[in-house]
């Protein structure tokens, strides 16, 4: 990595090693982890961050990681952003194409839940993915933009 590395703690740490251990999968696809950094605020809680570069395209994936806290879900967010902007929410890229069973993937609601196992299911599902559905976009042979709901922010 070029940048100054984050030190990750507790969950983060764990799903840091994870996506490590997954990093090659990307590199297959050309995207090399280039940073680690943390996301929130102390108020509302942290999450890790994972940059995924790709030189060739300009493009960016960014897997984002949250712990599971009382009353909140748990788990992963992906974005894949191409250079001028436009930004591509994985998960509902999935529901927008019919594949809502593998949404379960990104999210878990139970504290006590193993977070390695959890962290490779997921990371499993999402490099399959890389390989097949969302293959046409990292090679820049197509790319569509997920809406976003600002939920009245806008």
């Amino acid at each position: 990595m070029n940048k100054t590395e984050v030190t990750l703690t507790g969950d983060g740490a764990i799903v840091g090693e994870v996506v490590r251990e997954h990093s090659f999968i990307f590199a297959k696809h050309g995207f090399e982890l280039k940073e680690i950094s943390l996301g929130g605020n102390q108020e509302l809680g942290l999450y890790s961050v994972f940059h995924f570069f790709n030189k060739r395209t300009g493009m960016e994936i960014r897997v984002a990681f949250d712990s599971a806290r009382e009353g909140l879900n748990g788990g992963f967010s992906v974005m894949i952003i191409k250079p001028v902007n436009r930004k591509l929410d994985v998960e509902d890229f999935l529901k927008l194409h019919g594949y809502d069973e593998l949404t379960k993937f990104f999210t878990y609601r139970d504290p006590k839940t193993d977070i390695c196992n959890f962290a490779n299911s997921f990371l499993n599902v999402f490099c399959e993915l890389l390989d097949t559905n969302l293959k046409p976009i990292l090679d820049s042979k197509t790319f569509e933009e997920t809406p976003i709901d600002w939920m009245g922010y806008r």
